[in-house]
């Protein structure tokens, strides 16, 4: 009787133990799942790559707003200091830079979907 006892202790314990390491294989996975979702959410190419349009409307536009005001004020400072010189270069040769990366990232995104089209042709 004593041995019945043990033996029904000792299933139940291997029952546990099988359903504790069924639980933690499940939480490994959901943490796994929740670890690439978030570091695909927050990976600056992907939201790219999802989202080209307004991405590509946004930059531009911040590229407006910095040309324009830029623009404004170096017309108003033409004798301006050496450091505003500098300053000025530096905006000038980020902008043309930008300009640059965004265009090659445009051009690959529609080089992309036409070849995306003649393979499902």
């Amino acid at each position: 009787m004593a041995k019945d006892k043990v033996d029904k202790l000792e299933q139940k314990k291997r029952e546990l133990q099988a359903e504790l390491s069924g639980i933690q294989d499940e939480l490994d996975d959901s943490i796994d799942s929740v670890r690439s979702d978030v570091s695909k959410k927050l990976d600056p190419k992907s939201y790219i790559r999802d989202h080209p349009l307004p991405v590509v409307g946004g930059a531009v536009f911040l590229g407006f707003l910095l040309g324009h005001s830029d623009s404004q004020s170096s017309s108003s400072n033409s004798g301006s200091s050496p450091d505003g010189k500098f300053t000025s270069t530096l905006l000038y040769e980020l902008k043309r830079l930008a300009t640059k990366k965004a265009l090659s990232f445009a051009t690959d995104f529609m080089e992309k979907k036409i070849d995306e089209k003649r393979a499902n042709m």
